[in-house]
C-alpha cells in the first residue's frame, strides 16, 4: 500500500482507524441531545465494518494482526451483533484491549476477538439490556419471541466462553448474571473467562 500523508492520516484519525499502525478505536458513536453517549448505533457499526474492511484487505499487512482499542458503553443489539460478525470473520488475528468499559454490548464485541486484554482499571458489565416492545397483539408477540431468541443468543455466546475455563458453569449461572446489572473489574472477568488477560499481568 501506498505511503500515506497527513491529509490522509487526519482522515482515517477523523473515522476512528489508524491504517498505518493497523488499529482501530471503537467507543461511542455519537452523544444524544442530553450529552450522554449514545453507544453502539447504526452509523458506528458502518464504521467500524467498513474499517475492519480496508485493515483485512490490506495486502501488505496479510500476517499482521489488527488491534482494537475498546471503550464502550454498550448500545444497540441488532447493530452490535453486526460488529461481533465482522470482528469474528476478519482473516487476520485481532486483538482487543479495553480501556475505561466493556458495558453491555461492549461485553460481546470482546469476546470476538482471538485475544482479549483488559486494561488494569476496565470495568465489564454484563446484562441482558433493554428490550421495548409495543403495537397489536400479533406484532408484539413477534417482537417478545425474537427478544427470547437474543437472550439466548447472549447466554449461548458467554457460556461457550466461560466453559472453556470452566466446563460446569450452567446457564442458571449466566442467566442469574444477566438478569440484573453485573459489574466485573479486569481480573475477575479473566478468572471468570471472559478475558485473556489483564495487561501488564
Amino acid at each position: 500500500m501506498a505511503k500515506l500523508n497527513k491529509i490522509e492520516v487526519d482522515r482515517y484519525f477523523q473515522n476512528d482507524l489508524d491504517i498505518t499502525n493497523r488499529v482501530l478505536y471503537i467507543g461511542s458513536g455519537a452523544f444524544d441531545s442530553d450529552g450522554g453517549e449514545s453507544g453502539v448505533d447504526g452509523q458506528l457499526a458502518q464504521r467500524v465494518i467498513k474499517s475492519l474492511h480496508i485493515l483485512d484487505h490490506q495486502f501488505e499487512a496479510d500476517d499482521k494482526p489488527i488491534n482494537i482499542q475498546l471503550n464502550c458503553i454498550g448500545g444497540e443489539v441488532i447493530h452490535g451483533f453486526a460488529i461481533y460478525d465482522a470482528i469474528n470473520h476478519c482473516k487476520n488475528y485481532v486483538s482487543m484491549v479495553v480501556y475505561g468499559h466493556a458495558m453491555s454490548m461492549g461485553s460481546i464485541l470482546l469476546q470476538a476477538a482471538d485475544e482479549r486484554i483488559m486494561a488494569p482499571n476496565s470495568k465489564m458489565l454484563l446484562h441482558y439490556g433493554e428490550f421495548s416492545v409495543s403495537g397489536e397483539t400479533k406484532t408484539t408477540m413477534s417482537w417478545v419471541e425474537e427478544e427470547r431468541r437474543t437472550m439466548k443468543q447472549m447466554e449461548d455466546l458467554y457460556l461457550v466462553k466461560i466453559r472453556q475455563k470452566h466446563p460446569k458453569f450452567t446457564r442458571r449461572k449466566i442467566q442469574e448474571m444477566l438478569s440484573t446489572d453485573t459489574i466485573i473489574d479486569a481480573k475477575a472477568a479473566v478468572e471468570l473467562g471472559l478475558a485473556d488477560k489483564v495487561m501488564g499481568s
